[in-house]
């Protein structure tokens, strides 16, 4: 009796754990679909949007990252160069790295308003990779220079080749991906900025400790030479991979439906597509009677005159204490990872279920880090611990650009060309007020504390909040504006007509095109009740 009681017993405990393994793998996968909702793209999409998107990540978005990679390496390793022999091998005196980053946004300028207006007309694809390797044969010069006006004449037409690629790539992908696709990525292009800066100073350190000397060459002018040889196959790569826009594609990796099909999804959202407001000679005028033309190059200068990195002061301060050129090159490359975390992190956030590609948040809260930095700084009679401190949240808002950039096409969606145009007269806006910023208070001969500069970034971080709100003030009235009001009958009546228009342009097999066809009912209802609930 007693062992048949034992046995009962010993059965009665294992079979609830049998039972629990599969509850365990359901609960475990609906936590992965979950966090990949927020990590990167909502796992029930379409098989066929996904595979779509993949193509565009691994040849749009790669190759877009390498170039921007390669142009920021360039623009960093001058200011390594400088504080690693270069100023002393060709006499740099007072505030002459000021003025050859002066002439460089001089030749950066000049460059950009018309590389949008080009890029509606010739094709990116051939644009930016010629560009690219013209900038690539200036990198190699700029190891020859032997004064300070040679370097000056070489950065001018260095700024001037580069001007094409940032506003050309910002304007391009904001073209293919959709609101809650496109934050995390173009924060992920940004973050190459910051990742070619990091890079630099590994660059410059193992240049400066291996090749140093070798065929007559110092270790800041291997540097260059490395730079170049990093860039030329980035730009052969350019000619192949870069897609151009939706209504213009040929690229080898997509087909026609699938280049249809970007174009419907995009119009689903209420952006216009290329040529529906095509140049002619009064459409200048037309932009500049918007709001947008005026407030966002405004917000543009803000961003940047509040991210304190004119000048290389972590590294003029470490050369003051004097501590070693390995050291000088290495330790700020911290505050780059400091800026890459922060930023690929508000890029998720904005794309995700939380904010729903709402972007004023996540701007607020990185420029906020900044502010402590540079408060911080300003005041300087601090420990040397609060200065490391200060120096490593001083990137908090590395990330800001990108966000801010994923912003445009949901500001200006109801014009191609002006998108484009606006994307270059910000970056051209805050390029011309740097020159006179960059003189009146990052001058080389404030280092190491700089004072004047870390109040004006304070200063300017705390106007970026401020018109960061006013610009979703704006944009919710353009909403109301241009969405008349629907009751439910209406709802439903444009997600079928939206649906049908999606439907007879992706033409793909049956079971695709129904499929896409019950998504974009149903994502086109969600939009509108979500819109109607926000405002």
């Amino acid at each position: 009796m007693m062992a048949s009681g034992q046995k009962t017993a010993t059965e009665t405990k294992v079979v609830p754990e049998i039972s629990h393994p599969p509850r365990l793998v359901v609960t475990t996968r609906g936590y992965l679909r979950a966090a990949q909702r927020y990590i990167w793209d909502d796992p029930d999409k379409p098989k066929e949007e996904k595979w779509f998107l993949f193509k565009l990540d691994v040849f749009l978005l790669s190759s877009a990252c390498l170039g921007y990679f390669s142009k920021n390496l360039d623009q960093a390793n001058i200011s390594n160069a400088y504080v690693s022999g270069m100023s002393e091998a060709i006499n740099m005196r007072g505030s002459d790295l000021t003025y050859a980053g002066n002439v460089f946004t001089a030749g950066y300028v000049i460059g950009q308003m018309p590389a949008v207006i080009l890029a509606t007309r010739v094709r990116p694809s051939i644009l930016v990779p010629t560009m690219e390797i013209l900038w690539s044969i200036l990198t190699f010069c700029s190891a020859a220079v032997k004064t300070p006006s040679q370097l000056f004449a070489v950065r001018f037409l260095v700024g001037l080749c580069e001007s094409v690629y940032f506003p050309v790539m910002i304007y391009l992908i904001g073209s293919w991906y959709t609101k809650n696709e496109r934050g995390k990525r173009v924060t992920l292009f940004y973050t190459t900025a910051s990742l070619a800066t990091m890079f630099s100073g590994y660059l410059q350190a193992g240049a400066y400790k291996g090749l140093n000397g070798k065929l007559g060459h110092q270790g800041w002018q291997w540097l260059f030479i490395i730079c170049g040889v990093i860039s030329l196959p980035v730009a052969i790569i350019g000619y192949f991979f870069y897609p151009d826009f939706p209504e213009t594609t040929r690229a080898f990796y997509l087909t026609k439906q699938e280049a249809e099909f970007a174009r419907q999804r995009l119009v689903a959202e209420g952006l216009k597509p290329l040529g529906a407001s095509a140049w002619d000679r009064t459409k200048i005028f037309r932009i500049m009677a918007q709001w947008q033309f005026w407030i966002l190059p405004l917000g543009y200068f803000f961003v940047q005159g509040g991210f304190p990195a004119y000048q290389p002061v972590f590294a003029l301060w470490l050369k003051s204490e004097h501590h070693s050129i390995y050291q000088i090159n290495v330790w700020p490359t911290g505050q780059t990872a400091v800026g890459v975390v922060v930023q690929v992190l508000a890029g998720m956030i904005s794309d995700s279920p939380l904010l729903q590609g709402r972007r004023w948040q996540t701007i607020i809260v990185m420029q906020a880090g900044t502010i402590f930095s540079t408060i911080v700084l300003a005041v300087w009679n601090v420990s040397d611990k609060l200065k490391y401190v200060a120096y490593y949240f001083m990137y908090f808002s590395a990330g800001v650009p990108g966000v801010y950039y994923a912003w445009y096409p949901d500001l200006i969606s109801h014009d191609h060309e002006m998108r484009g145009f606006v994307i270059a007269v910000s970056n051209m806006f805050s390029y011309i007020q740097s020159i006179w910023f960059t003189i009146a208070v990052w001058r080389t001969v404030e280092a190491p504390t700089f004072r004047p500069g870390f109040i004006a970034a304070s200063v300017l971080g705390g106007a970026l909040v401020l018109l960061t709100l006013l610009i979703r003030f704006l944009e919710l009235r353009d909403k109301r504006k241009r969405e008349p009001r629907r009751d439910g009958g209406d709802v439903e009546g444009l997600a079928i007509s939206s649906s049908e228009e999606a439907d007879s342009s992706f033409s793909g097999p049956p079971e695709a095109t129904s499929t896409l066809k019950i998504k974009t009912i149903e994502e086109d209802a969600r939009i509108v009740r979500l819109d109607g609930e926000r405002n």
